[in-house]
Order: structure tokens, then C-alpha cells, then sequence
């Protein structure tokens, strides 16, 4: 049991890496990505970011994301929830991202993605 949950938490910081140097150039224009942690058994990801003109990083989480293709084959990150360390931005986005997807960039990779996750 040890060596499935090292495995598994092994290839949670690969991808979280990996995501992460995909994640940085994407939200460049909003400010700096901290750090990316995924943790695929509970289908979380944790995000921090600093914005542009702000001293003070801000937290995203997704509970419970997936990944999705429309029928143009572009590439959706789905999620259930979506809270973020101000209430005021979870209000934001749960009003912006009522359909709870986010758009993914056109070049992305969804075949490995979702072999990955």
C-alpha cells in the first residue's frame, strides 16, 4: 500500500511541475504563478498566484476536476467547485464560471492530459 501511495504522490508533483511551466506563460497578463499542486486521488488543484499590482499572493482550488472535449474538440478543465482565499473573487468566479469549465489553451495536449490525470 506504501508503494502505490509514493507512486502516486511521485507522479502528483511530476504533473504538478509539469502543469505549472504550462500554467505560468497562460497567466502571465494576471500576474505570477507561485506554486501548482495537484493531488489526483481527491481530483484537486491548488493554485497560487500573485497578481499583477498586488503584494499578497491569492489561493484557487478545484475540487473535483476533469477534463472534457466539445464537439469543436477544444479542451475544457471541468470542475464541481471553485473557491479562491478572497470571498470576494469566489463570488466572482461563481457567477463568471457558472458552467464551472475553464477553457484550456488550443495547443493543449488533451490525449496526455487525461491519460495523466
Amino acid at each position: 500500500m506504501s508503494f502505490n501511495l509514493d507512486l502516486a504522490s511521485a507522479k502528483d508533483k511530476s504533473l504538478s511541475k509539469l502543469l505549472l511551466s504550462a500554467a505560468k506563460p497562460f497567466l502571465a497578463p494576471y500576474g505570477e504563478v507561485l506554486a501548482l499542486e495537484i493531488k489526483s486521488g481527491e481530483r484537486s488543484v491548488r493554485v497560487d498566484v500573485l497578481p499583477l499590482g498586488e503584494s499578497e499572493p491569492i489561493r484557487v482550488e478545484l475540487a473535483g476536476y476533469g477534463l472534457a472535449t466539445d464537439e469543436t474538440g477544444r479542451g475544457w478543465l471541468t470542475f464541481q467547485s471553485l473557491t479562491t482565499s478572497r470571498e470576494w473573487l469566489t463570488r466572482i468566479a461563481d457567477k463568471a464560471l457558472a458552467d464551472r469549465r475553464i477553457k484550456l489553451p488550443s495547443a493543449t495536449p488533451m490525449a496526455m492530459l487525461q491519460a495523466m490525470l
